[in-house]
């Protein structure tokens, strides 16, 4: 009976041995399962760790670059409002620039048309007292044609009647034309508006293209040189025995009258020729008026140097 006490609790550890190896074999096994399963966790863990270090570090780049863009953005903003600020500035400066020059332009066609009046007004004196001139209105010329004066082929002076028809010139010019110089006589009874609106009257002297040959070689080398010689007889005649004309000064307090001779440069129109003809309507005296510009000191402080008026002296209305 003892032995089989014996060997029932030798049984009963036995038995309890093997539970206990077994649990112990179990927690090992869940242990080891347990390890490996966290490694691989933590390795997941790692693996997220450094996909985050990543995207950080790729969103800190983005927001450097945004940053840099913003600063980038900010000075063009800047810019822009500069280039919006000059653009508005030159806006009022065209706009100013505008103005003038419209008012610049309307005074210069207020001259034309003065001149055209001007023009017509000594046309019809001349026609009361017998004379006939033509009128170039829009270039603003007055011709002595054969029908007013004629010199003869060669020649640079009149002859009795044809001086005499200067001379009524003379004195119709004389009547009107002081009146539009810088110093109106007061013996005139002029109107205060056309003050200093002419400012130059060239007398210009034309030719045929008959060449100089012969003997008049020896006075005048050229048609150039006769047209001169006739234009500089028309002004002795015309100006200088006229008071009232030889005084006449435009606003920059210039003589008025001058001369210039073209020889057979210029032709009437219909009356060119390619052979030398004798043809006395090209035997003239042009009477070439140029108004006064108007006055550009208030312009150019509009235009604020913009335009170059300082060298503008003249201008042909």
């Amino acid at each position: 009976m003892k032995t089989k006490k014996y060997n029932d609790e030798n049984s009963y550890i036995l038995s309890m041995s093997d539970i206990m190896a077994g649990l112990i074999f179990v927690f090992i096994i869940l242990l080891a399962v347990f390890l490996i399963s966290l490694m691989s966790a933590n390795e997941d863990s790692l693996k997220k760790e450094l996909q985050y270090q990543a995207q950080l570090k790729k969103l800190k780049q983005q927001e450097v670059q945004l940053n840099r863009r913003a600063l980038e953005l900010e000075v063009k903003n800047s810019e822009l409002e500069k280039l919006k600020d000059d653009l508005e500035a030159t806006n009022n400066k065209l706009a100013k620039e505008r103005n003038a020059a419209r008012g610049y332009l309307s005074e210069i066609i207020q001259g034309v048309e003065e001149r055209k009046q001007l023009l017509k007004t000594i046309k019809y004196a001349l026609q009361k007292n017998g004379l006939t001139v033509d009128m170039d209105f829009e270039h603003g010329v007055m011709r002595l044609g054969e029908d007013a004066i004629l010199f003869p082929t060669g020649e640079a002076a009149l002859e009795t009647g044809y001086l005499k028809r200067l001379n009524t010139v003379s004195s119709i010019l004389a009547q009107i034309l002081p009146c539009y110089s810088a110093q109106q006589p007061s013996e005139l009874q002029c109107l205060p508006d056309t003050k200093g609106m002419l400012n130059s009257v060239f007398i210009e002297g034309h030719t045929d293209n008959v060449p100089i040959r012969g003997a008049l070689l020896n006075q005048f080398a050229s048609n150039r040189v006769l047209s001169t010689a006739r234009a500089n007889y028309t002004f002795n005649k015309l100006v200088d025995d006229t008071k009232l004309l030889k005084e006449m000064v435009n606003p920059q307090f210039q003589p008025i009258f001058s001369v210039s001779g073209y020889g057979d440069d210029r032709p009437v129109k219909g009356h060119e020729y390619p052979e030398p003809t004798s043809d006395p309507k090209n035997r003239r005296i042009d009477f070439r008026f140029i108004m006064s510009p108007p006055s550009t000191t208030e312009v150019e402080e509009a235009l604020e140097g913009n335009f170059e008026f300082s060298n503008v002296s003249s201008v042909e209305l």
